[in-house]
């Protein structure tokens, strides 16, 4: 493979350096040749001799997650992204002016009514610690038209229960351990809701780059339902719907972490058919109106979406 001097230009060897320069020198060759791998295919596919800075940028997004994207923008626009980013936590025009987007992550499995029977029990588990915030609103809401289209519903906010940390005793694998799990907390409760459960709705807000704390400590209790010999609690057959929300004004910069709750559902055999997404939620008052409140309930477009999915949730088979 070519070297970087060899295949970029003079602007474009400054930006490739530039963007290098942003991780720490114990793992910054291996993003540097990772980027340099993608501009190789790159320049070959499109058979360029030198990339341009723009290319530098194209490649690094192929390589790097989403959650990249505000780095990215202030390489590109540095007045336009302080613009955008400072003046809503200045002015309270410029905060209620912020996009505020939900969107629907489309299903290629068509969705298809359920067969009249028995109305499914649907649970929610709320992981943001605001209570009336954008992630229990749009819950609220994905609850609402579960419930219209026969469900029955239930909500817990995990900020509220008593709810430890997984310390790793590994007694949930030992052959014959009956409990699911060690630890005399809520969690005790919270385990049964799930196994007697239909469906489940997982809703948490980011705040740093990955799922909230409230949220990975939950799932690493989940760890209790694999059993002795790869065992499980857990059958085959609970769907889901998963929330995330944050506060970046772009729908998709946090897809990876949306994808990742989504797997690690999917690893206790439960198959996510409706995910949302949620963002715009920054600001002087961080995405709460005067009341604390949401302003998400200031968009009832973007809230029809919740409600949409929860109905195709409570329908699912």
């Amino acid at each position: 493979m070519k070297t970087a001097e060899q295949i970029l230009s003079g602007e474009a060897l400054e930006m490739f350096e530039k963007i290098a320069a942003i991780w720490p020198p114990i793992i910054r060759q291996r993003k540097k040749d990772k980027i340099l791998l993608m501009l190789f295919l790159l320049a070959q596919a499109r058979k360029i001799k030198k990339a341009d800075a723009a290319l530098v940028i194209e490649a690094t997004r192929l390589v790097v997650p989403k959650s990249y994207d505000p780095l990215f923008h202030m390489f590109e626009d540095m007045e336009g992204f302080k613009k955008r980013m400072l003046e809503p936590f200045l002015s309270e025009a410029a905060y209620n002016k912020i996009p505020v987007k939900v969107r629907r992550w489309p299903n290629p499995r068509p969705r298809k009514k359920a067969a009249a029977k028995q109305a499914k029990t649907i649970l929610a588990v709320c992981a943001s610690p605001r209570a009336r915030g954008n992630t229990d609103l749009l819950i609220d809401e994905a609850l609402r038209g579960a419930a219209d289209a026969g469900a029955l519903t239930e909500k817990i906010m995990l900020h509220k229960i008593k709810m430890g940390y997984c310390i790793g005793c590994r007694k949930c694998k030992e052959p014959g351990y009956e409990k699911i799990c060690v630890i005399n907390d809520d969690m005790s409760q919270v385990y049964q809701k799930i196994i007697d459960a239909d469906a489940l709705i997982i809703g948490f807000p980011i705040y740093t780059g990955r799922e909230c704390a409230q949220l990975s400590t939950f799932f690493d209790r989940w760890d209790g339902y694999e059993r002795y010999m790869l065992t499980s609690c857990l059958k085959p057959g609970r769907k889901s719907m998963v929330i995330g929300t944050w506060g970046y004004p772009c729908i998709d910069t946090y897809d990876h972490v949306i994808e990742n709750i989504i797997s690690i559902l999917n690893l206790h055999k439960v198959e996510t058919v409706e995910a949302l997404s949620a963002c715009g939620f920054e600001g002087m008052l961080h995405g709460l109106d005067a009341e604390r409140k949401g302003v998400i309930a200031r968009h009832p477009k973007q809230l029809k979406k919740a409600y949409e999915a929860g109905c195709a949730l409570a329908c699912s088979r």
